[in-house]
């Protein structure tokens, strides 16, 4: 109310000597009367100024609108309450005043004591209303605040009713006592039920578990206060989950540091003990109470007695004690936090780890830090610490670099547990080799290294030529025997060079050895380094040599024993432009490594089938072509789709296509059965460079093969005249009586002299090729050869 000593009224009458008295004897009655309004207008200029705390409203204004509906709208607008006065007291009249549930209704005439009454009883229960509505808001705070919510347990209608604020609990409003009782776990639903059945007090935790949401829970409380004649039970639910959470966040925390091993230990700001777990205790060999309120240096005292005291209140402090409890000695390492509590003090927590272990076994931690687990030879961090240690001491070393040949090859047919027992020989048979302070060291894979501080040329030779020897006796596995070779560079360092370019140096010794053919010791020198550069750059420019067509395909025929054409062997050319030619024997190895020769095989798949439409439409419908497929393309499955797709889009026959594949090749499992489904598309299959690297005659039983090329090595020099010559020369007559009475086409390469072909010929070679005859050319040359040489179209001899 505007004030409590003068109510403030609006009188709303437009019978105006009526008014009046109105208004004197509410002034008499200590009232304020804020105006009279004859019209609704009026009402509301009035009402718009100043808000009264009554309206004494007159029902029969005179005008169109009731004084009823003058009232409604009054009332839902500015909350005002309403007494009526009126002349009518018929039931309409009254039922429609109802309606808006006036504070009083005077009929007229009326006294003046029966005016103030009324008024003064409705100012009484507005005052009541708006006290109960501030306390139900206050509750309703309060109960929002707290997540409060009020529960009735109604027996007789076996229901449970929860109000609650904003539907704070994921409970429905109501909901039968069985449903509810069903929410507890069986252990406490027996004693809720005593409970509800003997209307007693009962405080219970429930657990609430909802798909999708965190669990919650909820305190439930039920009271011995009730209401109405069927006994309503009153109680409350709160949702606690926030306080569980948190005393069980404590109670993990607190056995958490009651059961870990590490010793913990909590004090003040001046470093008394407040707190000690169990392993702590186990540690010093004490009790809990006897460390509570003690110093922490009384528990940590001074390995000696004149040492200065450390201080260990120190935030992030990190150290190493050693203590000795009941006869053991115990090496520690404590690390100490900081923290503040909500008064502001600060205390420590300091967390301490058992480490004797680990210190009784630092020796054997450090030797499985340096040793390589395989092999036992040392590992790369024993290779970094020794060269550093050379580094640091300007001391001249040497390293050898020593790579086991063809060990893919061997984990690739027999498995990594044969490779790894011939790893762990070669190791061992390396130390036997060497002197006691050379160091052995497995570099990775297949790859080991030897330091060390010879670097007398003549010394270093004998090494190397003791670890090759080591090698000649053969390797006994579990899956047969074997012999192993090794291709070993050396380097020896000069004052100014670094550890990394002196295992660097060794590697690119090591590598040229390997590409010298293998089992051979090759010593660094800068002309190696030029070499690597080399190879770098033509592997750098393989890519661009491929996309730009760089790479082509030079042609050079096979000829019969009756000078006609047979085949023609497709070899790979690279020419750069502003460098020149670069040798096949250069970029191809460099070409397999770095995948390349996939698209290379490609590109001369395309121009072999180009050319030998070429040739087709010139005549020489039964001429063949040779194409040179590598181990690496052999490994990959879809190099057969790949043929199957080139042949039905250049529209070829398979059977002019020869695939020539080295004997290494064969070696390989996985490109023998590559190597039968491209045969199987209708290719013939020839042995290049027979007679070298993995020869084998039984090769030749092989149904997969149906022709070979005898390698132009075996060749011997003209005239016969040294035994190893005439050798030579039974070897080669033999392979090719052998391979005439197989039925399987023998080729003779690199015929360069008139001699070497009229050998050829004596033996009963059936096809030859070789400079005698023509050098590789391209297509335009390779027609001009054949319309100069072989103008008619030749019959396929085979």
């Amino acid at each position: 109310m505007t004030d409590i000593t003068r109510p403030l009224i609006l009188v709303v009458e437009d019978n105006l000597i009526e008014a009046m008295n109105v208004k004197n004897a509410l002034t008499e009655a200590d009232m304020e009367v804020l105006g009279i309004a004859k019209t609704e207008s009026e009402l509301y200029s009035l009402v718009e100024k100043r808000v009264p705390d009554l309206i004494l409203m007159d029902i029969d204004l005179g005008g169109s609108n009731s004084g009823i509906e003058i009232a409604k709208n009054i009332t839902e607008r500015y909350k005002v309450p309403v007494v009526f006065s009126t002349s009518y007291c018929d039931d309409t009249t009254i039922s429609n005043a109802l309606a808006i549930s006036p504070y009083g209704y005077l009929v007229k005439p009326y006294g003046m004591l029966s005016l103030t009454t009324t008024i003064q009883v409705a100012l009484e229960r507005k005052k009541t209303e708006k006290a109960l509505a501030s306390s139900n808001r206050r509750f309703a705070m309060a109960s929002k605040i707290a997540k409060l919510g009020v529960l009735e347990v109604d027996t007789s209608a076996q229901s449970v009713v929860i109000e609650s604020v904003e539907n704070l609990f994921d409970f429905p409003r109501k909901m039968p006592v069985s449903k509810f009782l069903a929410l507890f776990p069986e252990e406490k639903k027996s004693e809720l039920k005593q409970a509800i059945h003997l209307k007693s007090n009962y405080l219970t935790t429930l657990q609430l578990k909802v798909d999708g949401q965190p669990t919650k829970w909820f305190q439930v409380v039920l009271s011995d206060v009730g209401w109405g004649d069927d006994y309503v039970q009153i109680g409350a639910i709160q949702d606690i989950s926030i306080l569980q959470s948190t005393q069980s966040n404590l109670s993990v925390a607190d056995k958490i540091v009651s059961e870990i091993k590490e010793g913990v230990l909590v004090c003040d700001a001046v470093g008394l003990i407040i707190k000690a777990n169990q392993s702590l205790c186990d540690m010093l060999g004490t009790k809990v109470k006897h460390l509570i309120s003690t110093h922490i240096n009384s528990v940590f005292p001074k390995a000696r007695k004149h040492d200065p005291r450390p201080d260990y209140l120190i935030d992030g402090l990190r150290t190493e004690l050693t203590i000795v409890s009941e006869g053991r000695r115990f090496h520690l390492t404590m690390s100490v936090t900081s923290f503040e509590l909500d008064d502001g003090e600060t205390n420590f927590v300091a967390i301490l780890t058992d480490v004797s272990e680990l210190k009784s076994s630092e020796s054997q931690l450090k030797y499985l830090a340096f040793t390589d687990a395989l092999t036992g030879a040392g590992n790369r961090n024993l290779l970094n610490s020794i060269v550093e240690t050379y580094n640091e001491s300007c001391e001249p070393c040497s390293i050898i670099f020593i790579d086991i040949d063809e060990f893919k090859l061997i984990n690739d047919t027999h498995g990594h547990e044969v490779g790894d027992e011939i790893l762990r020989a070669c190791a061992s048979r390396f130390k036997a080799a060497l002197r006691g302070d050379d160091t052995v060291i497995r570099f990775g894979g297949d790859e080991f290294v030897v330091v060390t501080s010879t670097t007398c040329h003549k010394l270093l030779k004998k090494m190397t030529s003791r670890l090759s020897l080591s090698l000649k006796k053969i390797f006994k596995t579990t899956s047969g025997d074997f012999q192993i070779t090794a291709s070993i560079g050396l380097a020896s360092s000069t004052e100014s060079m670094s550890p990394t370019e002196l295992l660097k140096n060794a590697d690119i010794a090591m590598f040229s050895a390997k590409q010298g053919g293998k089992n051979g010791v090759v010593t660094f020198s800068d002309d190696l380094s030029k070499n690597i550069e080399y190879r770098l750059f033509i592997q750098q420019g393989l890519k661009s040599a491929i996309q730009n067509k760089q790479i082509t395909a030079y042609f050079q025929p096979i000829i019969d024993s009756k000078g006609e054409v047979l085949a023609v062997e497709a070899l790979a050319r690279w020419h750069i432009p502003s460098h020149g030619p670069i040798s096949p024997d250069k970029f191809i190895p460099i070409a397999e490594r770095t995948k390349h020769i996939h698209d290379i095989g490609l590109l001369m798949l395309d121009e072999v089938c180009f050319a030998l439409k070429a040739l087709s439409g010139w005549g020489f419908l039964n001429v063949k072509f040779n194409l040179n497929m590598s181990a690496v393309q052999l490994q990959n499955d879809g190099v057969v789709e790949l043929f199957a797709e080139r042949f039905a889009f250049h529209n070829i026959d398979p059977g002019r296509i020869v695939i020539e594949i080295t004997e290494s090749t064969l070696q390989s499992a996985k490109a023998r059965d590559v190597l039968i489904k491209i045969k199987a598309l209708g290719v013939i299959v020839s042995i290049d460079d027979f007679g070298t690297g993995f020869s084998c005659i039984s090769e030749l039983a092989d149904e997969t093969y149906d022709a070979i090329k005898i390698d132009r090595s075996l060749l011997p020099g003209f005239p016969l005249q040294s035994e190893q010559e005439k050798r030579r020369a039974l070897i080669i007559e033999n392979v090719v009586s052998m391979c005439v009475k197989l039925g399987m086409p023998c080729t003779l390469e690199g015929l360069e002299t008139i001699e070497q072909v009229s050998f050829a010929k004596k033996i009963g070679a059936k096809a030859m090729q070789g400079y005698y005859f023509t050098r590789p050319v391209n297509l335009v040359g390779l027609m001009e050869y054949l319309q100069a040489e072989h103008a008619s179209p030749l019959v396929n001899v085979r």
